[in-house]
């Protein structure tokens, strides 16, 4: 069937699209925790801060 061929293509697009989101997020969110580690262990509790995009 080929006229079902782009809807595949743009499946798979989107699906790269959404590794690529989730790779940079869990990169980010394992950057803001290495940071509040060496910085804020003034306390015994981890406390979060507000989120920070570290680019």
């Amino acid at each position: 069937m080929p006229q079902m061929m782009p809807i595949n293509w743009l499946l798979i697009f989107l699906l790269c699209i959404l590794c690529l989101f989730t790779i940079i997020i869990m990169m980010n969110s394992l950057m803001l925790n290495s940071k509040l580690k060496n910085n804020y262990f003034m306390n015994n509790k981890m406390k979060m801060t507000k989120w920070k995009w570290l680019w």
